[in-house]
């Protein structure tokens, strides 16, 4: 009985206390409910954007990979930087277009200055734009990128700058020891002067080859219009087999003569090598036989 009365004791204990509680909270049982409300909406929205955030950077990383394999990967490259400015298929899209920017200008400076200028500024662009991210590969790749820029465009002084900040932001690495060994390299007298040497020069476009013209390559441009190769003017198709002449006094064309089909004597072939003028105008006749020689038909008939 005591246990039970205990027990009782207790549970009007917790009920009393329940209903004070409740007391104490009714006037402010609206802002409560409203307050459990917003956390229910903060909640949901919390899980639609972040997974709506996931699907766009699964998309941009998508396109990403396909700009690579595109037949105008610039320009697919460049469209993706700024309508995903800020993610990170966006800073990677800036970074190819900075190699790929670089890769062209330096291969130009050997033909055509000015756009090989043109390319590296391009490069020299993107490449501080992906400076500014807070990745430190990317920021790495960009202030190599941006050292080789300032060595193709002869600026030994920056270059080494450059390469100087990869260096040290990773050191023990292997990008960061190649940069230590071009840093070191842009200290070099005889480096420095071969740049200076290099920007005095003026490359030109090569020149080319007879007959190319500057069009298809390994075509010849200059050649003459193709020949006619149709029939006669002056012959006429009346109907398959039958050739007539179209025209009044047209003739048909003599027959080709028949080639010989053994070898002419040193005497034809003598008189043939003759000029038409080194013949006699009139030749004699052939001298006639005796009067008294008999026919050739007798003689066969008395043998």
């Amino acid at each position: 009985m005591k246990a039970e009365r205990r027990h009782e004791l207790k549970h009007n204990e917790l009920a009393d206390w329940l209903g004070e509680r409740m007391e104490t909270l009714k006037p402010h049982a609206t802002g409560i409910a409203l307050g459990v409300i917003l956390l229910f909406v903060l909640v949901l929205g919390g899980i639609w954007y972040f997974g709506g955030e996931s699907q766009a950077s699964a998309q941009a990383w998508s396109d990403y990979f396909s700009a690579l394999n595109d037949r105008e990967p610039q320009k697919v490259l460049q469209r993706l930087a700024t309508e995903q400015s800020g993610s990170k298929a966006a800073w990677w899209a800036l970074d190819a277009l900075g190699d790929m920017n670089l890769g062209e200008g330096a291969g130009l400076l050997y033909s055509d200055r000015a756009e090989a200028q043109k390319r590296l500024e391009a490069a020299e662009q993107a490449y501080k734009q992906v400076e500014a991210t807070d990745d430190p590969v990317l920021k790495a790749r960009a202030r190599l990128g941006l050292a080789k820029v300032y060595e193709s465009l002869c600026k030994p002084e920056k270059a080494r700058e450059y390469y100087e900040m990869v260096a040290t932001s990773q050191k023990d690495t292997a990008i960061g020891k190649a940069a230590a060994e071009d840093a070191r390299r842009m200290k070099d007298t005889r480096e420095v002067a071969f740049l200076d040497w290099f920007a005095k020069q003026t490359p030109k476009r090569p020149s080319p080859l007879p007959g190319m013209g500057g069009g298809v390559p390994g075509l010849p441009n200059d050649l003459s219009d193709r020949p006619d190769i149709g029939l006669s003017p002056g012959l006429g198709l009346d109907n398959l087999g039958t050739v007539t002449p179209t025209q009044p006094g047209a003739s048909f064309p003599a027959p080709a003569a028949a080639v010989p089909t053994t070898a002419p004597t040193d005497s034809a072939a003598a008189d043939a090598a003759k000029p038409d003028n080194a013949k006699p105008a009139d030749a004699p006749p052939p001298a006639s036989p005796p009067a008294n020689s008999p026919p050739e038909s007798t003689e066969k008939k008395s043998e």
